[in-house]
């Protein structure tokens, strides 16, 4: 849904531009690296913002082991404002699956700004820097989601 605001004698459309969900609570992906998850959407005008949303459960097993969970817009990752992932750290062997969360804006990647078009939002799961991954998992007996959100400055 679009949602037109006007002001200072400009129009700009916000709105939900993509969604994406895994409604197999059962199933959780077991990967230790790569894409989790993907949406495609246009993006409507060049100055706007994208709020890129994921939510699911994660972990990593084993002592010492660490995950990286992180966005990707067009196979690269956000440079501005910067990049948006999240680390989980896992310092003594347990099964804890946790909620997460990953959420962010990002109006350019390494490629440049993010301009009105066609994009594609992916969410990957990967090594946390200085860390080895061990038994990462993503989405257990939960609903996963991904989804993008266009936004009009000022930001």
């Amino acid at each position: 849904r679009l949602e037109r605001l006007e002001g200072n004698g400009s129009t700009c459309e916000v709105g939900l531009l993509g969604y994406t969900s895994d409604s197999r609570h059962s199933e959780y992906n077991y990967a230790d690296s790569g894409q989790l998850a993907e949406v495609a959407f246009t993006k409507k005008q060049n100055n706007t913002l994208l709020r890129l949303s994921y939510s699911s459960s994660i972990r990593t097993f084993g002592s010492g082991t660490a995950g990286r969970w992180y966005f990707q817009i067009d196979g690269q990752e956000c440079s501005s404002p910067e990049t948006i992932d999240i680390g989980l750290y896992q310092g003594q062997t347990t099964n804890t699956h946790m909620p997460a969360y990953l959420t962010g804006g990002c109006s350019a990647t390494s490629a440049g700004r993010i301009g009105a078009g066609n994009h594609t939002i992916t969410v990957h799961v990967g090594q946390l820097t200085d860390h080895r991954t061990t038994d990462a998992h993503s989405g257990w007996v939960t609903l996963s989601f991904l989804e993008v959100q266009e936004i009009c400055p000022p930001f």
